[in-house]
C-alpha cells in the first residue's frame, strides 16, 4: 500500500494497530493487553519490535513500551498527548479527553510512569511535535531525555502526516 511503502523502502515492515478509543472496551488496560499481546507475538517470531504512536495513540505505544521494554527496540510518538499540562479550554487535557475514559487513563498511566523511565529507555524514545499544534500542546508531546524533535508544520493531522510520509528523521531513528 502506498502508504506503508515509504517504510518499507527503508527495511521496515509496517503492522497497523488500532486502539479504538471510542469503540469496544470502556477502559484502557484491556485495549493496552491487545496491543501487548501483539508485541509478544511478534518479538516471539524473532521479529525487531519498534512502535508509532500517533495523536491518542502515542500514550498508548508509550505504555506498551514500559510494559516490554525489553521486546520493543524503538518507540516514537508523533503529536501525541503523553501528560495532562496546565493548558486551559479547548486545548485542555479534560476536553481533549472528554470523549474517551480508555485515552484518559492511557495519559494518566504514561504520565505516572514516565519518572521511571532509564536513561537507557529514554535513548530509545522519539517524540516528533509540530511548530503548533491545534489539539497538542507542545509541553504535553515531549519526554525530557528523549529525542525530541520538532517538525516544520504546523495543524494536528497534517503534522502527523508530514511526521509518517516524509521525516527522514523518523526512519533514520528505527534503523539505527
Amino acid at each position: 500500500s502506498l502508504a506503508t511503502y515509504f517504510y518499507r523502502k527503508y527495511g521496515l515492515e509496517p503492522v497497523v494497530h488500532n486502539m479504538w478509543w471510542r469503540k469496544g472496551e470502556k477502559h484502557f488496560e484491556p485495549k493496552l493487553m491487545k496491543l501487548i499481546k501483539l508485541i509478544d507475538r511478534l518479538s516471539k517470531n524473532g521479529d525487531k519490535v519498534s512502535l508509532i504512536g500517533t495523536s491518542a495513540g502515542s500514550s498508548a505505544v508509550l505504555n506498551a513500551f514500559v510494559a516490554r521494554k525489553n521486546k520493543i527496540y524503538k518507540v516514537v510518538s508523533v503529536c501525541g498527548r503523553l501528560k495532562q499540562g496546565k493548558e486551559k479550554g479547548f486545548r485542555s487535557f479534560e476536553a481533549k479527553t472528554a470523549s474517551s475514559l480508555s485515552f484518559k487513563e492511557s495519559v494518566l498511566m504514561f504520565e505516572k510512569s514516565e519518572s521511571k523511565l532509564t536513561e537507557k529507555d529514554r535513548n530509545k524514545i522519539m517524540t516528533i511535535s509540530a511548530i503548533f499544534d491545534e489539539l497538542v500542546p507542545a509541553d504535553t508531546s515531549i519526554i525530557k531525555g528523549a529525542v525530541n524533535n520538532q517538525i516544520k508544520s504546523v495543524e494536528h493531522m497534517f503534522s502527523i502526516w508530514m511526521g509518517l510520509s516524509f521525516y527522514r528523521p523518523l526512519i533514520k531513528f528505527l534503523n539505527t
